[in-house]
């Protein structure tokens, strides 16, 4: 039989690292705990279960929008799942809308589901990922921002689809005794420069990504209590810098001669120079710089 739906993928990233260190027993008992969590969050939004495949859940909803703010929803109990029990991971998400084939058995198949498993197997670490059509169904009222990020082919299908991060808009950041109009404009810089203790990094057309947070695999490794494993990432945008907050606890933004900004699993544009707070605002500032001109010696 036919049906319309939003199939969803969430994969458990880096399980099998998890296996190697906790060992089987207990890797496997995390990961049930974690699917777990996950299906009941689905059933929040109306999602049904269709299976779970190893570290991964497979669910249907009515509709994107219900879909994406149950992805929203995973990501950010996965984190504090994980930072509750010391853990190095987090889950990667893919969606997609359309016609599937539902067997007896609940069980579903079609061109929505590949292209949902194609987008789960792009995703990075707290990463929700989802083609062109599928984002064009969200709902206006959610208020989410859709960042393109890759293009590619999905088996059964003639032509390349876009690829789309959806995040939280950034216009719903928390501004502390500001107001937004006050923000000026974003200038365009030709590099950034991060610095925290005696972590030194340049951000710009050639190295666009910097990652942060308390799990050694990140490029700045800051080890506070109040910062997620992967609390998020600086990326280069056509000469805009922008703070992508993945995190349980959220960033604080210290620009000079601006009040703070509070950011939580949102996005914001770093400009002139300031410093980050990551957890909290007592944990040591990484400081940053937009720079203009000929590079910059650390």
């Amino acid at each position: 039989m036919e049906n319309e739906a939003t199939i969803l993928f969430a994969d458990i990233s880096g399980s099998t690292k998890l296996y190697e260190t906790l060992g089987d027993e207990a890797a496997l008992v995390l990961v049930s705990d974690c699917l777990q969590l996950l299906y009941q969050i689905g059933k929040k939004y109306q999602g049904q279960l269709v299976k779970t495949i190893g570290d991964e859940i497979m669910l249907r909803f009515p509709n994107p929008s219900l879909a994406a703010q149950a992805a929203f929803e995973m990501q950010d109990q996965a984190t504090q799942f994980f930072y509750k029990r010391k853990v190095v991971s987090g889950l990667k998400v893919g969606l997609n809308h359309g016609v599937v084939i539902e067997q007896n058995d609940g069980d579903v198949f079609g061109d929505a589901v590949n292209v949902a498993a194609r987008m789960v197997q792009l995703a990075k670490r707290n990463q929700i990922l989802a083609p062109a059509a599928t984002v064009q169904q969200l709902d206006p009222s959610l208020a989410l921002q859709k960042r393109l990020v890759d293009r590619t082919t999905v088996r059964g299908k003639s032509e390349p689809i876009e690829v789309y991060e959806i995040v939280v808009h950034p216009s719903d950041a928390t501004i502390v005794g500001v107001s937004a109009t006050s923000i000026p404009p974003t200038p365009v810089v030709a590099r950034l420069r991060v610095q925290f203790q005696d972590q030194v990094y340049y951000l710009d057309e050639q190295h666009h990504t910097l990652s942060l947070g308390r799990a050694p695999d990140n490029d700045l490794v800051i080890r506070f209590d109040q910062v997620s494993r992967q609390h998020g990432r600086i990326e280069w945008r056509r000469g805009k810098f922008v703070l992508v907050d993945q995190s349980a606890n959220g960033t604080y933004i210290h620009s000079a001669g601006q009040a703070p900004i509070y950011v939580r699993r949102e996005e914001y544009t770093l400009t002139h120079e300031g410093t980050i707070h990551p957890g909290s605002p007592q944990v040591e500032g990484i400081h940053y710089q937009c720079l203009v001109g000929p590079p910059v010696q650390a």
